[in-house]
């Protein structure tokens, strides 16, 4: 699932800007005894992730612009009322050291941001990748979609991660999900679907880039207000949506010079 890990494994094997026209990430790892697996059908699936539920419980689910849309209209919710109620801002931070899509220069960081960078790490580094996201918040540690019988709330309308969860054609991410009983009884050949998948989440991040994440001209017209900021995995403390704008703006003034 391309949830907060796999998103960012995806990110770091393929937006270097350097790497971008040639990276693969969406190639197909060698098939193993999965692939010998049966069909199933859509009900069979079904009464087999019912029976089951543990990836709703055990991620951060990234949510793009519209996505959240659908969401919204699907719980006859607002888009602002939805991404306040039901999602959490997830800001992380990967030292980096060559210039690049989303790569802030650690002299523009905001002065609390440098200073809880500065209480992490022996030596701050001179720039890093910032990676925003939009993700679906997580109560009594499970997602906020996640009812009673295992049944998500939002199933026909669910983001596209759960839709190719555990068949995501990302190399290296399959070997991840030994714990789901779906793996190991079926197998489906998602790479078509992956890719699509993988191009929407690049012109995503080529859009944050250029406009701004948050705001009239940016990719999200509304917004969580808060959120958790991390450096690699490890929480560093929390973040404002207003912070996360000072932090991006030096992208956009790039862009105009």
């Amino acid at each position: 699932m391309l949830d907060i890990n796999g998103f960012n494994k995806l990110l770091n094997t393929s937006f270097d800007n350097q790497n971008m026209k040639n990276s693969s990430p969406h190639k197909r790892t060698p098939k193993s005894v999965n692939a010998c697996q049966p069909k199933l059908s859509a009900k069979q699936e079904s009464d087999i992730c019912l029976s089951c539920g543990e990836c709703c419980k055990r991620y951060w689910i990234t949510v793009l612009p519209q996505e959240a849309k659908v969401l919204a209209k699907s719980l006859r919710m607002g888009e602002k009322e939805f991404l306040e109620e039901k999602c959490v801002l997830f800001v992380k931070l990967f030292p980096k050291s060559t210039p690049g899509l989303l790569t802030i220069p650690t002299a523009f960081f905001p002065k609390r941001i440098y200073e809880l960078l500065e209480k992490e790490m022996v030596e701050v580094p001179q720039s890093f990748f910032v990676v925003p996201q939009i993700v679906l918040k997580r109560e009594r540690g499970e997602c906020v979609l996640l009812g009673a019988g295992n049944k998500c709330s939002a199933y026909k309308t669910r983001p596209e991660p759960c839709r190719l969860f555990p068949f995501i054609a990302v190399a290296g991410l399959r070997e991840q999900y030994p714990f789901c009983p779906l793996f190991h009884k079926t197998f489906k050949d998602s790479s078509k679907e992956s890719r699509a998948y993988y191009k929407k989440v690049q012109k995503y991040f080529k859009s944050v880039h250029a406009k701004g994440f948050f705001g009239a001209k940016g990719v999200w017209k509304h917004a969580p207000q808060k959120g958790s900021l991390l450096l690699n995995e490890k929480a560093l403390g929390e973040i404002s949506l207003g912070e996360l704008e000072d932090l991006l703006s030096i992208t956009r003034k790039n862009n105009k010079a």
